[in-house]
């Protein structure tokens, strides 16, 4: 089955994403391969609507951010998306002051999960306020560095606006911040696709090989339960996992007490359970750096054999 491409245009406020992204669709218009936009904004209205069009399914989320309160909607709006729209390629422009992990935390979704693919994290800075950033709060200057940390590609944006010697200077930073990412130098956020997929990530290929010229820095993975797991055996499972897995979430089934799919949520090596009424797609999702796709499923279908075992006895 045909995954549905997910990009997300992140960076600080000014620094050049809707510009992005409407070069982005300039592009997608040539190509015929059906696209779709979710904006976020903290204020009340979007006025980048009128400059999308009416011809790109849109949705918006205002009045808050994506990575600290809209979670819920974020899933919904996506959700949505897809099955109206069915789209090749969904793009997402965060607001300027969201952290890009929890962005894509909040977009993969364990019920969406196994039909999306996230391709790319982009973020843009403004070369000048990169420069400065030293004038803003503590606080500001951390997200604006983090915002570099977990990208797969950064844009230098506005370059015509800085001497060589301070181009040179900051693309050593943005190398010393984060050496995973590829970084452009662009004016008005110019720059093709084709070059931003050329360090895709990956979403469920457990037989994924990272090459030295392809490493990513986040990656995700998810597992579709075929049948109930013990819990206390689960337990035990994430209390020996890695310290590189920094998220789980999904719904899974506890053996003996099939009548409640439970949702299940893991970060800071805190594990939660809460039963749903509803029964839910059994999927986990995990977002890790480096994770050992392999080994994790072939511990979670060792938990489900056992479950089956014991039945059986």
């Amino acid at each position: 089955m045909k995954k549905v491409e997910i990009y997300i245009l992140g960076g600080f406020l000014g620094s050049g994403k809707t510009t992005l992204l409407q070069n982005f669709l300039k592009e997608e218009k040539i190509t015929n391969r059906k696209v779709a936009v979710l904006l976020n904004e903290i204020g009340e209205h979007s006025v980048d609507t009128d400059i999308i069009g009416n011809e790109t399914p849109l949705k918006e989320l205002l009045n808050g951010c994506i990575c600290c309160t809209m979670k819920d909607e974020l899933e919904i709006q996506l959700l949505s998306l897809y099955e109206q729209h069915q789209p090749d390629v969904i793009y997402v422009e965060t607001t300027g002051v969201a952290h890009p992990i929890e962005v894509l935390d909040a977009c993969l979704s364990p019920v969406l999960a196994p039909y999306i693919e996230i391709k790319s994290i982009v973020s843009v800075i403004d070369s000048k306020r990169w420069l400065d950033r030293d004038k803003l709060s503590l606080r500001l200057k951390k997200l604006l560095e983090e915002q570099v940390r977990h990208g797969d590609h950064v844009l230098i944006n506005k370059v015509d606006l800085i001497t060589e010697e301070e181009r040179e200077y900051i693309q050593r930073e943005i190398i010393e911040i984060n050496p995973r990412a590829k970084a452009h130098l662009t004016n008005y956020s110019n720059i093709s696709i084709k070059e931003l997929s050329q360090s895709s990530r990956s979403s469920i290929d457990n037989h994924e090989k990272l090459h030295v010229h392809n490493h990513l820095h986040i990656q995700t993975m998810t597992y579709q339960f075929q049948g109930p797991v013990i819990k206390e055996e689960f337990d035990e499972w994430l209390k020996n996992i890695p310290e590189s897995i920094y998220r789980i979430k999904g719904f899974l089934q506890f053996r003996g007490d099939e009548v409640y799919t439970y949702l299940f949520q893991y970060s800071y090596r805190l594990p939660f359970f809460f039963p749903q009424s509803i029964k839910f797609p059994k999927n986990l999702v995990f977002i890790g750096k480096n994770l050992n796709k392999a080994i994790i499923k072939e511990e979670l279908m060792q938990l489900e054999q056992n479950a089956k075992r014991k039945v059986m006895m």
